[in-house]
């Protein structure tokens, strides 16, 4: 009888102790401390903005430029300045223009860009800034620094808002007909449509800014 007994207890011993050990409490700050430093795309955008971003598109390839080279060597234009960070045929890129404003529209303006010998009318959108063109045409950004697609598409919304919150609105309220401009932004262009982009020199092209100034008035 008095084994029972030992045996009984060893036995709940034991089995207390296994349940101690598989049951982990973590101190109410260390749980909050995580939470704080979850991934701030806001913050991270805005760095991207005020220290890296100015200098890309100081170097972005200016429109004359690619259009005279998607004409004569396409695939080389398309695999110098364009990048996605997703796998397809459809990469973005960014271009700088000057031009001259041939209409304000609700949702856009039109531009009238080029030489004069090989003019070209794009469109600079003025309301719908969405996706991840300015995003991977940066080329700012590498997938393999984040452990989620989440993070990594909340710093292209991110960086969309400041264009529609600092860009923009100053540019929309000030910009009119015949003024002369300059304009550096993101454009889509298509591998599968390469040898359309070639033969029409990018007729149909549609730049979401990043940084536009009005020169003259």
């Amino acid at each position: 009888m008095t084994r029972k007994i030992v045996k009984y207890l060893l036995l709940v011993l034991v089995i207390g102790l296994l349940a101690y050990n598989s049951v982990y409490i973590k101190k109410l700050s260390e749980v909050q401390t995580k939470e704080q430093t979850a991934f701030d795309a806001a913050s991270f955008a805005e760095k991207l903005w005020v220290t890296k971003l100015p200098a890309t598109l100081d170097s972005a390839v200016t429109l004359d430029v690619l259009r005279s080279t998607i004409k004569t060597n396409p695939g080389y234009a398309f695999d110098t300045w364009f990048n996605s960070m997703s796998i397809g045929n459809v990469r973005y890129g960014l271009v700088k223009l000057t031009g001259k404003v041939l209409a304000v529209n609700e949702d856009d303006i039109t531009v009238l860009a080029g030489s004069a010998a090989d003019p070209l009318t794009v469109k600079i959108t003025t309301e719908y800034v969405y996706g991840n063109a300015i995003r991977d045409a940066s080329r700012l950004l590498d997938i393999r620094d984040f452990v989620n697609t989440t993070d990594l598409n909340n710093v292209s919304e991110e960086l969309n808002k400041l264009v529609r919150k600092r860009v923009l609105p100053a540019f929309k309220e000030q910009v009119r007909k015949s003024d002369s401009i300059t304009c550096t932004g993101a454009i889509e262009l298509n591998r599968a449509h390469i040898e359309r982009s070639r033969m029409n020199g990018l007729s149909d092209l549609e730049i979401i800014p990043v940084q536009c100034k009005i020169i003259q008035q």
